[in-house]
């Protein structure tokens, strides 16, 4: 019964040790060529295949007004290090939460992680992974079409 007990303690230490690492861990993003300063930027983290495109894991609405000469830096927080993540954002510039298109063409900005260009639809999960280190910044310039 003793054996059960410290086994119930160090299982409660190490899942509240686990927690306190994942609130203290974040990723700066270095954005670049945003065009304006107008709306939002939303930054989509995705941790696993099955979440990719739709059902990110986490989410971040980031205020551009902030923005110099086309750059601004993001902080993305409560992350494992350890852990894998594919990137994507928009640059929503008419503050309505969606990426507008015009003829099936984005008419305002979008990025991925490791900087990949798609061509004609959305890049590969497995090329969007990046394996971020404790204090590292990530670089994402943001592609416009139109």
């Amino acid at each position: 019964m003793r054996l059960i007990k410290l086994l119930l303690l160090i299982v409660f230490a190490l899942a509240l040790k686990s927690n306190t690492t994942l609130q203290n861990n974040q990723i700066d993003i270095n954005l670049s060529n945003i065009r304006n300063s107008k709306g939002y930027l939303y930054i989509f983290v995705y941790t696993f295949k099955n979440q990719y495109p739709y059902e990110p894991f986490k989410h971040y609405k980031v205020a551009k007004s902030k923005v110099i000469n086309g750059g601004l830096t993001a902080r993305i927080s409560n992350l494992q290090l350890a852990s894998k993540y594919a990137i994507t954002l928009i640059d929503d510039e008419n503050n309505n939460e969606d990426l507008d298109r015009w003829l099936g063409l984005p008419t305002e900005g979008y990025g991925f992680s490791n900087n990949v260009t798609p061509l004609f639809s959305l890049p590969d999960y497995e090329d969007l992974l990046v394996y971020p280190k404790p204090n590292q910044t990530l670089n994402i310039k943001v592609q416009y079409l139109l």
